[in-house]
């Protein structure tokens, strides 16, 4: 099966993007990490790295821009390259500087935790994958040990205990309307992970709603997804503040609740250029109840969790 995290668009055309979302939580220290590194070939075409950090209370985000030339895939290993910016599977080291904001960031990943692959479903998109959408989603790894450095405006911290999580997107635009939550940092299991996304899919000739959502115990992987079936619904707090997403199939049903407390502005590519705004948080706080049938619920709670709700007001 294909490397989920490899770069895709070595012949794109415009309009293309395609970027990693690259997260490191260590829930001890309240410290959580989000890094966009991407490229993007609209009217203007750029490469860039967004960031958008959360430590002790404290928020700072921002995204630097370069000239798409600068982007560079290597092989051995593989790895993204922009200046002063390296990822690969086994880790990030940049230096990412703008008018507000100096980071040094000196990370290691340990081993991934990929999805299963089939022929059926190469990635989280299913069959999808197949399919040309205008965004297509990735999940590389649900979880990863990280060490090493990260030096915020000239304090250094230091993490021994961080948990990573990867995925990527890439097409002509992101979903006009979509909401999405992440978080393998939970209090009552640190092995389980979660990841879900629900959207608004153009196919031209008829829209739909889809979700997909990945629960991870620690020793299986539960999906969710209506190209499997699955059953979506969608309710917004009447605050617009949070929401809860409920996913039911013939055997297991899954009910997540989001705060969207703490939120921050990235871009996003949306109608053909990379200018979109919307807001993120680092700090969400996520209520899973997972339940198998005949088995017992299982009830989990993250405070370090990532969230967006884009456009979304029931």
């Amino acid at each position: 099966m294909t490397n989920r995290f490899d770069f895709k668009g070595v012949n794109a055309q415009a309009p293309y993007f395609e970027g990693w979302y690259v997260k490191t939580t260590d829930a001890e220290q309240d410290f959580s990490l989000a890094l966009i590194p991407g490229m993007a070939l609209f009217s203007e075409k750029e490469c860039f790295v967004q960031y958008n950090l959360y430590y002790k209370g404290k928020s700072v985000s921002g995204k630097i821009t370069y000239p798409v030339e600068e982007f560079t895939i290597v092989s051995e290993p593989y790895s993204v390259l922009m200046p002063l910016f390296v990822l690969s599977e086994k880790g990030v080291k940049a230096h990412l500087k703008d008018e507000e904001n100096d980071l040094l960031i000196d990370l290691n990943f340990g081993d991934f935790l990929p999805l299963r692959q089939s022929l059926f479903s190469p990635s989280i998109m299913g069959p999808l994958e197949y399919i040309r959408v205008p965004c297509s989603h990735d999940i590389v790894s649900m979880r990863h040990e990280v060490r090493g450095t990260v030096t915020v405006n000239g304090e250094k911290i230091t993490l021994d205990k961080g948990t990573g999580y990867m995925e990527k997107d890439r097409g002509s635009t992101f979903p006009d309307r979509y909401i999405w939550a992440q978080s393998n940092s939970f209090i009552e299991d640190e092995e389980s992970a979660l990841s879900l996304a629900v959207a608004d899919i153009d196919f031209n000739v008829f829209d739909l709603t889809g979700a997909i959502a990945v629960f991870h115990d620690g020793i299986k992987e539960h999906r969710f997804a209506s190209y499997q079936g699955t059953l979506c619904k969608v309710t917004m707090d009447e605050n617009l503040e949070g929401y809860t997403v409920y996913l039911k199939d013939y055997s297991k049903s899954l009910k997540v609740k989001v705060s969207l407390q703490h939120s921050h502005e990235l871009i996003a590519p949306m109608s053909e250029g990379m200018d979109y705004p919307i807001k993120e948080t680092m700090k969400a706080e996520i209520r899973v109840t997972f339940q198998e049938k005949n088995k017992q619920p299982v009830y989990l709670t993250s405070k370090n969790g990532a969230a967006e709700a884009v456009n979304w007001d029931n």
